[in-house]
C-alpha cells in the first residue's frame, strides 16, 4: 500500500532479502533491500553503517558496468542533496542579478530547482534549468527598478564579461585575414581574468568573498571584488581606451600582443580588429542616450550624462573623434562597472599625503600571505628524533610523496622542546634555511584556527571554524580572530596592539 511495492524472496515472507520499490519525492523509482549492513569492531563496541559499494574491492574482479553504476550513484547523491538546490540558487542568482540574495530569493529559485516549474516554465522534473533560471531572472527581486538604488542589491560586473559586452555592444569586427582574434598573453595578467585560465581549482573568485572597506563592514558578498586591484583596473581601462582610440593593437598598452607603442588617435594600422558601431543619432543627447542604454542598461546618471554630452559636443564636428570622447567616458563610469545605479555625494575626494619620516629606528614586520596551496607536510619535515622515529612515521602515511631523509636541509631545534632535536626542510628552501640559521625565521608548525580549547574526539562541536577549506581558513588567518574579541581585525593589526599592550612599544601600524 502506500505507492510501495514489495518483492518477497523467502517463501513469500519478509525478510532481510525483501527489495521494496517505492518512489521518492523527487519522483525517482528506487529499489531498496530491507537490511543495513554495519562494520563493528571486535572488543571496542564501535561501529558504523557500511557505505553502498558496486565495485569489488578486488582488481581481478572489478568491471566496467560497475564502475559506470557506482559513478551514477555518487553523481545522484550529489545532485538529490538536500543542500544542492539551495547552493545552486545561490550561486546562480550571484552570477545574473546581485551579490546579495535574500533568503525568500534562494527558497524561489532552489524550489523552481527541486520541482523543475516556475509559472509557466520547466518540464516539472527535478533539476529544470528552464524553471531554475526563469525564477532567477523573473522574480521581483531582479525585476524591480526600486531594489536598483538599494546599496545591499547588484553587483560588480567581472572584468571578462564587460570587456567581450563592450567588444559586442560596440560592434567589433576583425580587419586582418586572420578568422581568430588573438590578445594579449597572458590576458588575464592585464584584466584579471581570462576563459579557461583561473589560477585555483575554486576558479577566478569566492562566492563568499567579502571585501574590505564599508561593504565590508556592512558585511556584504562580493565575490568579483577579488578581481578589482589597482594594476588590474589601470590595465582594463588602458586596454578599453586604446581599443576605442586605435582598435585591438598594442597601442598605449591594448589588448594587443606586442610591446606597447604610441600611436596617433584614429591610426588603425597596427589593430588587428576595430570598432564598428556607427550612430545615426544627429544630437549629442541621443548618441549618449544609445551608449548608455548599450554599455549601461540606460543606468547613467543624470550628472554623468551631462558631462559626456558636453565633452561630445566639444569635439564636433568631428563625430569620429566625439564618439571616441563619450566611449572613454563611459567606460570610465561606475555604471559600467557595476549593476547598479549610482549616486554622487558631490564631496571631492581629499588628497592622500606622504607623513613625514620620524628619523626613529625601526623594525618592520612583513605578513606575506601566500593565495595558494602548500603541501605544508613536505616543507618542514621531523628529522632526528627520539625515542619515536617520527620520520620513519612520516614516511609510511606519506608514501610516494615523502621526502627523502637525504634531500632534506637540516636545521637544529636541540634547543627547543619539540620531540625532535632537528628538522629538515624542502631542498628548494635554501634561502629559509638560512635565514633560519640566521635567527631571522621560526616555524609555526601544525597551526590551525580553533574557537576554543578541544581535542580530536570533540573538535567538530567545539569549533565554529570551518577547519578544512581553504578560503575559510584564509580568511580566519588573515583576520586572526576566531574568539571574535576584536572583530574584523587583521593580523598585523592584533600584533601591534599586543606588542604596545605587553610590552609598552611604540608601534607604527
Amino acid at each position: 500500500g502506500d505507492g510501495v511495492k514489495a518483492y518477497l524472496v523467502d517463501d513469500n515472507e519478509y525478510s532481510s532479502n525483501t527489495v521494496f520499490e517505492v518512489t521518492d519525492a523527487y519522483g525517482r523509482t528506487r529499489l531498496l533491500k530491507n537490511s543495513k549492513e554495519f562494520v563493528r569492531i571486535d572488543g571496542s563496541g564501535f561501529s558504523f553503517r557500511s557505505a553502498p559499494s558496486f565495485m569489488s574491492i578486488l582488481n581481478e574482479e572489478a568491471s566496467l558496468r560497475d564502475a559506470r553504476y557506482e559513478v551514477d550513484a555518487t553523481i545522484d547523491h550529489l545532485l538529490y542533496h538536500p543542500n544542492t538546490a539551495p547552493f545552486m540558487a545561490t550561486r546562480l542568482i550571484q552570477r545574473f542579478v546581485t551579490s546579495n540574495p535574500t533568503p525568500d530569493y534562494v527558497k524561489t529559485v532552489a524550489t523552481a530547482f527541486k520541482t523543475g516549474k516556475y509559472d509557466n516554465f520547466g518540464s516539472g522534473k527535478y533539476g529544470d534549468i528552464a524553471a531554475t533560471i526563469s525564477a532567477v531572472l523573473l522574480e521581483p527581486d531582479a525585476l524591480s527598478v526600486v531594489l536598483d538604488v538599494d546599496p545591499f542589491h547588484g553587483s560588480i560586473r567581472e572584468p571578462l564579461l564587460k570587456t567581450i559586452a563592450f567588444m559586442r555592444s560596440m560592434e567589433l569586427e576583425l580587419i586582418t585575414e586572420k578568422k581568430v582574434l588573438e590578445l594579449a598573453y597572458p590576458f588575464k595578467n592585464k584584466i584579471g581574468q581570462m576563459a579557461h585560465s583561473f589560477d585555483t581549482v575554486f576558479s577566478f573568485f569566492l562566492p563568499e568573498n567579502i571585501p574590505t572597506g564599508k561593504p565590508g563592514a556592512a558585511m556584504l558578498y562580493s565575490p568579483e571584488a577579488m578581481l578589482v586591484d589597482m594594476p588590474k583596473v589601470t590595465g582594463l581601462l588602458n586596454g578599453l581606451y586604446s581599443t576605442i582610440k586605435n582598435g585591438i593593437s598594442n597601442c598605449y598598452y591594448g589588448f594587443g600582443d606586442g610591446r606597447s607603442v604610441p600611436c596617433e588617435e584614429g591610426d588603425f594600422n597596427n589593430a588587428v580588429a576595430k570598432l564598428s558601431f556607427d550612430t545615426s543619432a544627429e544630437d549629442a543627447a541621443a548618441v549618449v542616450s544609445e551608449l548608455s542604454t548599450l554599455l549601461t542598461s540606460g543606468r547613467i546618471s543624470p550628472k554623468n550624462k551631462e558631462l559626456i554630452i558636453d565633452a561630445y559636443t566639444s569635439k564636433l564636428p568631428d563625430k569620429a573623434a566625439a564618439l571616441r570622447i563619450a566611449q572613454q567616458l563611459i567606460v570610465s563610469t561606475p555604471e559600467f562597472h557595476s549593476f547598479d545605479t549610482v549616486k554622487s555625494s558631490g564631496e571631492t575626494r581629499e588628497s592622500a599625503s606622504t607623513p613625514p619620516p620620524s628619523g626613529v629606528p625601526y623594525k618592520a614586520v612583513i605578513f606575506l600571505m601566500l593565495q595558494g596551496g602548500a603541501d605544508s607536510f613536505n616543507m618542514l619535515v621531523p628529522h632526528t628524533c627520539s625515542p619515536k622515529d617520527l620520520y620513519s612515521e612520516y614516511k609510511k602515511v606519506r608514501g610516494a610523496v615523502s621526502m627523502p631523509l637525504s634531500s632534506l636541509l637540516e636545521i637544529d631545534a636541540s634547543s627547543s622542546n619539540q620531540a625532535c632535536t632537528s628538522f629538515g626542510m624542502h631542498p628548494k628552501l635554501a634561502t629559509a634555511k638560512q635565514l633560519y640559521d640566521d635567527g631571522d625565521l621560526v616555524w609555526f608548525a601544525n597551526a590551525g584556527v580553533l574557537t576554543r580549547p578541544t581535542n580530536k574526539d570533540k573538535y567538530k562541536s567545539h569549533t565554529k571554524a570551518a577547519l578544512f577549506a581553504h578560503n575559510s581558513m584564509k580568511l580566519y588567518i588573515q583576520r586572526l580572530d576566531p574568539f571574535k574579541t576584536d572583530v574584523e581585525t587583521g593580523a598585523l593589526g592584533r600584533i601591534a596592539d599586543a606588542l604596545q599592550k605587553q610590552q609598552n612599544l611604540s608601534v607604527e601600524k
